[in-house]
């Protein structure tokens, strides 16, 4: 019924879930158990991993551009999604470990999920030949109990 997901959906899913669930910890924090500080959190950390990659894209184009290439038109996105997620959930581990009352949690999963998605943007052209290419290597696999 409902189709399987690839891996940018999965981890723009992911990217979604750790900036609620900052959110949601650090208004616990402040006001005690709180669920109305998921979303601002959920969409703060989607904009800020918005900017990160296109901020990564322009820094690859104007790269390319001084080189003398082409501008890289991204068709896939799935280096800076994977990268804003993986970049969102170890700011937010780094800003829970480094605060003593674990305050600013958004605020390390803004700056992870930003600083993750523009350094994945630089190998986007390449991950997702590489993910088309695992993904054709497991289907060739023999499943157990198959003939």
């Amino acid at each position: 019924m409902l189709s399987k997901l690839d891996i940018k959906e999965k981890n723009f899913h992911g990217l979604l879930a750790v900036g609620c669930l900052a959110g949601i910890g650090e208004g616990s924090l402040r006001y005690g158990f709180t669920l109305h500080t998921g979303f601002p959190g959920m969409a703060l950390t989607l904009v800020a991993a918005f900017l990160g990659g296109f901020t990564g894209f322009f820094l690859k184009d104007l790269g390319r551009t001084l080189r003398g290439l082409p501008p890289y038109r991204c068709i896939n996105h799935d280096g800076w999604v994977m990268g804003a997620f993986m970049g969102a959930f170890l700011g937010t581990l780094v800003q829970l470990a480094d605060s003593a009352s674990g305050a600013n949690l958004v605020v390390g999963s803004m700056v992870g999920a930003f600083f993750g998605a523009m350094t994945g943007a630089f190998p986007d052209e390449v991950i997702t030949p590489i993910l088309e290419l695992m993904r054709a290597q497991d289907r060739a696999k023999p499943r157990h109990g198959s003939l």
